[in-house]
């Protein structure tokens, strides 16, 4: 066994040395692929790296810029020259002039001229920064100052002037600078007065963009990698390349301008591929693009890829060699004797055990431990499959007899399933039955409390009635002994109004004679002007005669206005009486109607007052009536409802025995399918047994019990 054994570790070192070589081959490709993997994704975050720095060399560059012109909007100097400025347009009365006489008057310097100082410090503040122009307006829009000639004088119809004097500060698109003469971007910053925060005009300044490219690109030695920056429209701001500025760039389409980085490869204008990383800048305005030729990017990945594959083929072409020496020695020592226990095993698997038994001589390895243990297995197998034969009958005798039985539990349980359900079924028909007479009989409890409650109702309301009868009775007789009163007193008052009549004639008289009497007063006051007149008006006898004339005659003309207001006093007076007496005839007329009806509706209501009396006897006797039987229908609805609930409780022990007995019907089935089952496994058993092949003489005749205990 020692000397087996190291032969069989031999075997195992001869075959693991190529495996271990095969195995270090594929492990060192696909570590290759992992590593420029690996290193493809370092090479996209590097140029992703190289956007970002660029991005923010970028932002802080522009930042700056924008600080200068924000610090130049403060400057004293150039807050008092706005100021100044203003009050000197305004002085002038330059805002009455058009736009175009402005533009005349101003063409050759197109500045108001702040001062000389003034204009050389922004000029020499100009040459130290990165600014193309610097200028700045007053309030009404007028060049103040400048470092080049602008384009226009008047500057509040531009927009960038509009937004400046409106928001504080604006900051326009990359463009064309006309009068600089480069392409740069615009930022206009409000100039405030300190003291009241009134505006008092803007400065500008043109920021010139082509140093930014030599900024961004360094001195030129990584000819690989070009730092660009495009804006929304994919137009070329910032460029090594100043002939190709605010036109589109390589790819401008297909390149991706969203909020996040990102990289793409995509193939350049000279036709060589390149790797493109795109980071957003300027708050999504602008977009730093990082281009580098695929060729120079991949390079390292490239030459790892290329080491790589070179010596896992190397290690792959010698594992390769080693086994194939190793096979032609395992073919001699181990393949040819394994295939001789295959075609044992291969009968063994066909159901013959008939072989006789294999030879073990010259052989001192596992393989002669192999044969060995094969022959003890057919033996085994042998002694097992006679043992099976044995049981398998037993088992199919026994599961013929329980099929049996089953089948005939199953019919009784079946008919008694079917007795409980009828019974079940005739339950349910008599609750049903039961529940709709008590329903009725619900119905009917319910029109009879109804009907007793409408009686005693309707006593209630004849009660009321004859009360009602008997007020109202009491009120008509005395209205009537008031009208019979009433009726008295329209007639003294007719005989009143009568006597005032007559009394009112009288005074008509009266009336008469006054009038009569003023006429005679006034024919004397007419007598005494003519004897006054004849008198002489010079004589003292004369003017007494003329005063006593004036006197009466006023006297004649206040009786007679008396007595004619008098007269039509006393004829309205007449006419009123007269209306009056009218009136009280209708009246007195009326009010012997009145009584006439009072009494009799008073003899009415006693009349259905006697006629409520007598109903009051006949309603008591009816809700008599109507309580015992609303009583009646009660003690039925309670006896339903005994035998109401004692039917459900009947039917419910129905339904569980039916239940029991369908339960009982299914275990029968399942046991009389488990037993037709065991039939069929121990048919099937013998079928599978009855394959195998066996010697004459070598099956035992064993029971189950002997065969079990030898398993």
């Amino acid at each position: 066994m020692p000397e087996s054994a190291s032969k069989l570790r031999r075997t195992v070192l001869s075959i693991g040395a190529p495996v271990a070589v095969l195995v270090i081959g594929s492990i060192t490709v696909l570590t290759t692929r992992s590593t420029t993997a690996e290193m493809e994704k370092s090479m996209a975050d590097g140029l992703i790296a190289d956007a970002i720095r660029a991005s923010d060399v970028l932002g802080q560059y522009l930042n700056e810029r924008r600080s200068d012109v924000e610090f130049l909007a403060q400057i004293p100097q150039i807050v008092s020259a706005a100021r100044r400025a203003g009050d000197e347009v305004d002085q002038r009365g330059l805002v009455r002039f058009s736009l175009q006489e402005l533009e005349r008057r101003f063409e050759i310097n197109r500045t108001l001229g702040a001062g000389t100082e003034l204009g050389d410090y922004l000029r020499r503040f100009r040459d130290r920064t990165d600014f193309a122009e610097i200028f700045f307006t007053e309030r009404n829009g007028f060049n103040v100052e400048a470092t080049n000639r602008t384009s226009d004088f008047v500057q509040s119809d531009e927009v960038w002037w509009q937004r400046a004097m409106a928001d504080g500060s604006f900051q326009g698109d990359p463009a064309a600078d006309v009068s600089a003469g480069v392409v740069a971007l615009d930022y206009s910053v409000a100039i405030t007065d300190p003291e009241d925060g009134a505006r008092l005009g803007v400065i500008k300044g043109v920021i010139d963009l082509s140093p930014l490219a030599r900024l961004l690109n360094g001195s030129g030695d990584n000819v690989a990698l070009r730092i660009e920056v495009v804006d929304s429209l994919g137009r070329l701001v910032v460029s090594s390349d100043n002939e190709r500025l605010l036109q589109a760039a390589d790819n401008a389409d297909a390149i991706p301008r969203t909020q996040r980085p990102e990289v793409m490869e995509t193939r350049a204008a000279d036709g060589f591929g390149e790797i493109v990383a795109s980071v957003p800048a300027e708050n999504a305005r602008w977009w730093v693009l990082a281009r580098e030729l695929t060729a120079t990017a991949r390079a390292p990945v490239a030459a790892v890829r290329s080491s790589g594959y070179v010596t896992g083929g190397v290690m792959i072409v010698l594992s390769l060699i080693i086994l194939l020496g190793v096979t032609s020695w395992l073919d001699t020592r181990i393949t040819k004797p394994l295939q001789a226990v295959g075609a044992v095993a291969q009968r063994i698997a066909e159901g013959d055990l008939t072989m006789d038994t294999m030879t073990e001589e010259g052989r001192d390895d596992e393989v002669r431990d192999l044969i060995s243990s094969v022959n003890k297995m057919v033996g085994t197998l042998t002694t097992l499959v006679g043992a099976i034969h044995s049981s398998a009958d037993e088992s199919a005798a026994m599961a013929q007899e329980i099929s049996a039985s089953t089948q005939q539990m199953s019919a009784s349980t079946q008919e008694m399933s079917k007795t409980c359900q009828h019974l079940a079924a005739q339950a349910a028909d008599q609750a049903s039955m039961i529940q709709n007479a008590t329903s009725k009989v619900q119905q009917i409890l319910d029109i009879a409390s109804q009907l007793a409650q409408g009686t005693r109702t309707a006593a209630g309301r004849n009660a009321a009635l004859q009360t009602v009868a008997e007020h109202h009775r009491s009120l008509l007789i005395e209205s009537s002994d008031k009208l019979t009163t009433l009726t008295a007193d329209i007639a003294k008052g007719l005989e009143d109004a009568q006597a005032l009549s007559e009394m009112s004639q009288e005074i008509q008289t009266f009336v008469g004679q006054a009038k009569s009497i003023a006429t005679q007063t006034n024919m004397l006051a007419l007598n005494a002007s003519i004897e006054a007149a004849r008198a002489g008006a010079s004589g003292s006898e004369g003017r007494g005669f003329a005063v006593v004339a004036d006197e009466v005659r006023k006297l004649a003309t206040q009786a007679a206005r008396a007595a004619t207001m008098t007269s039509d006093t006393v004829a309205k007076v007449l006419a009123n009486v007269e209306r009056t007496r009218t009136r009280l005839e209708g009246i007195a007329a009326g009010s012997v109607f009145v009584q006439e009806i009072a009494q009799s509706a008073a003899n009415g209501l006693k009349e259905v007052a006697e006629a409520a009396d007598g109903n009051k006897k006949w309603t008591a006797e009816t809700s008599e009536a109507a309580d015992q039987a609303q009583r009646l229908v009660e003690d039925i609805s309670k006896q339903l409802h005994e035998i109401s609930g004692r039917t459900e409780s009947f039917l419910s022990a129905a339904e569980e025995i039916a239940a029991s007995a369908e339960q009982q019907t299914a275990s029968t089935e399942e046991i009389a399918s488990s037993a037709a089952q065991l039939a069929e496994v121990a048919e099937r058993l013998m079928g599978d047994v009855s394959s195998f092949r066996l010697r004459p003489g070598s099956a035992p005749a064993v029971s189950g019990e002997a065969a079990a205990g030898e398993l």
